[in-house]
């Protein structure tokens, strides 16, 4: 829960800082820079903090397979 608190005040502090930067684009009157603040605001609100969740299972239910070994080495999972 902590992950995820952390995550959505980050995207939060970056819509923030997006939405100044397209206040500024519009006070300068820059449809480019305007376009490009909106292209990041879209790619910011379709990247959804929860898509990590999956993995996140995936790995949990890995690791709770019974008979599995995990070797760690540097910088190297294996199974």
């Amino acid at each position: 829960m902590r992950h995820l608190d952390r995550s959505f005040d980050e995207r939060r502090e970056n819509f923030r800082q997006l939405f100044e930067r397209l206040d500024g684009a519009i006070q300068g009157n820059s449809a480019q820079m305007a376009a490009a603040v909106l292209d990041s605001v879209i790619k910011l609100a379709d990247a959804s903090p929860f898509k990590a969740l999956r993995d996140v299972a995936s790995t949990r239910e890995a690791l709770g397979q019974k008979g599995k070994e995990w070797q760690f080495q540097a910088n190297r999972i294996r199974s």
